[in-house]
């Protein structure tokens, strides 16, 4: 019998959706695919201005690729400058201290200084940062930026995911680079709500939640703790699992919001999902 446990968090599961069969936009030849905590990401090898790639992302499905976290930042590190293979002369913003970039779903195209996730170039998002590099962030949000945004000269409203170091900022930072540069782009595809997450065996549902989440352990792995995580990687609750894991999770008594499940298992693997309290 799996143990039952009250907790004050919550959970949801993301499951990928389809890639678009269309999305002509882009040559496959150019693209180079990964995959980070179960969400697909592309990066697309051909040089095209903000708008144009978002416009490129939606055609193929997705969206440029809007970072939530310092663990999703990491992950696209990994998945762009190490293992995507880019030429990074070919993909270079001169407004941006001369260094390569490729462009992500962020923008101040509405209001100067506003800088807000958009990457379908829908004209509205959440606000994550005010101001220049003395500004602020807004509601908490995550963010990477070098000593930057500066809006140096006209047009820098697109944001740039640096894949070399310049002057003000280094190699994964942001900046703000003037959105009409002709860059590579990643794009990131969209997540199932409402059905359940299966990962090595652990199955979490329903999502998003407004009070109570079940879990199932299938292959009825050992645990031995349990996480949550906010979105800029502090810890929030950690709890000591006596080799199983809870069959339901209180969740009621958490703030609306994105958060992350974490479950290391025995044998020192884990299992990190993103999940949402309603």
């Amino acid at each position: 019998m799996k143990s039952k446990l009250k907790i004050t968090l919550l959970s949801l599961s993301l499951l990928m959706g389809a890639k678009s069969s269309f999305g002509q936009c882009a040559n496959a030849a150019n693209i180079h695919s990964f995959t980070f905590n179960g969400i697909d990401y592309e990066v697309v090898k051909e040089n095209k201005t903000w708008a144009d790639a978002a416009a490129c992302a939606v055609e193929r499905g997705g969206k440029l690729a809007e970072i939530d976290s310092g663990f999703e930042q990491d992950g696209l590190y990994n998945g762009i400058v190490n293992n995507a293979g880019i030429n990074n002369s070919n993909t270079v913003a001169p407004d941006g201290g001369g260094a390569s970039y490729v462009w992500i779903g962020g923008n101040d195209l509405a209001t100067e200084g506003e800088w807000i996730w958009d990457g379908a170039n829908t004209g509205s998002g959440a606000q994550f940062w005010q101001g220049t590099a003395s500004g602020s962030t807004v509601g908490g949000l995550f963010n990477n930026w070098g000593n930057e945004p500066d809006d140096f000269g006209t047009g820098q409203d697109g944001l740039g995911f640096a894949i070399t170091d310049w002057p003000l900022g280094i190699t994964g930072e942001w900046n703000d680079v003037n959105d009409q540069n002709t860059l590579y782009y990643v794009i990131e595809y969209p997540s199932s709500v409402g059905l359940n997450e299966i990962e090595k065996g652990i199955e979490i549902y329903p999502n998003p939640v407004e009070n109570t989440i079940s879990l199932m352990n299938a292959e009825n792995s050992k645990f031995s703790k349990l996480s949550v995580v906010s979105l800029s990687g502090e810890i929030i609750l950690r709890f000591d699992l006596n080799n199983e894991l809870p069959s339901t999770l209180d969740v009621a008594g958490l703030h609306t919001g994105f958060y992350f499940l974490e479950i290391q298992l025995e044998d020192g693997s884990s299992v990190a999902v993103k999940f949402q309290k309603q």
